[in-house]
């Protein structure tokens, strides 16, 4: 099967600030349909219910309308998120989402604190690593060989929870690499996913990290079926003040995006 490869490099060139109201990745698949009044009227339908529902439980997988209308719609937040970061956050990328794309019937908008993308093809439990935003940081740690190491072991360990049946496709932990660091990494899936599946995803996304993100200080790789991120200071929930400013920070980080069309 034929495919190209593309990849767009953007580099921060100045001090940038990524709220949670920010979306951190964006794909409105331009080879999609375009859309119908029918497909429109139940997108609207499917996005309001999503948001109904993610709201109250963090994820939402469902479709509404029949034959060739029907449209099938997932919103996850990430799960360490508090409940009402989460609701603000998916009525957000349910209003900002066709903004995004307004006459195309596949379309995804991730945010730091939450995912929503909808399709006339059932993408249910399906694997997607198609297209991908990676951001990392342009600074290295100075002590390679340990920091990799210490790396490698703390994404197996929360990799195999994410995907362990119960944890709801998440899983978070840190690991000390000296008296004054601490590596802090979380991964997640989409809910719709089995274990082997979640699996599948979250190593697809580390094996990105030898190419984009070796021996950096911080990196987040993004994929419409699951993430991982891994920083030098504290990034998930609880956070205090200072923690929270730094988790939205995007200082001397660089992004690439990875898209395969087949």
């Amino acid at each position: 099967m034929a495919f190209t490869l593309q990849y767009l490099i953007i580099f921060s060139l100045c001090i940038l600030y990524v709220e949670s109201t920010d979306p951190s990745a964006q794909l409105c698949n331009e080879n999609s349909n375009t859309t119908t009044s029918e497909i429109k009227k139940n997108i609207d339908s499917l996005l309001a219910t999503l948001v109904q529902a993610t709201s109250k439980s963090g994820y939402s997988a469902t479709s509404l309308g029949s034959g060739q209308s029907r449209v099938y719609g997932l919103a996850q937040c990430r799960g360490d998120v508090p409940s009402d970061e989460c609701s603000t956050c998916i009525q957000t990328a349910a209003k900002e989402i066709t903004k995004v794309c307004p006459d195309r019937v596949d379309a995804r908008l991730w945010y730091e604190y939450c995912f929503i993308r909808y399709n006339t093809e059932n993408f249910f439990g399906q694997v997607d690593t198609g297209y991908g935003t990676f951001y990392y940081n342009v600074e290295n740690v100075t002590d390679p060989k340990t920091f990799n190491s210490a790396l490698g072991g703390l994404m197996y360990r929360i990799n195999s929870l994410a995907s362990t049946p119960g944890n709801k496709g998440i899983a978070k932990d840190e690991t000390k690499l000296s008296d004054f660091v601490t590596l802090y990494a979380l991964s997640q899936c989409t809910q719709d996913l089995s274990q082997l599946s979640c699996k599948q995803c979250l190593a697809i996304a580390v094996g990105n990290f030898p190419t984009y993100c070796d021996s950096k200080k911080g990196c987040r790789i993004i994929y419409s079926s699951c993430y991982v991120r891994y920083e030098l200071y504290p990034f998930f929930f609880p956070l205090d003040a200072k923690s929270a400013l730094e988790s939205s920070s995007m200082t001397n980080y660089v992004s690439v995006i990875k898209n395969i069309e087949f």
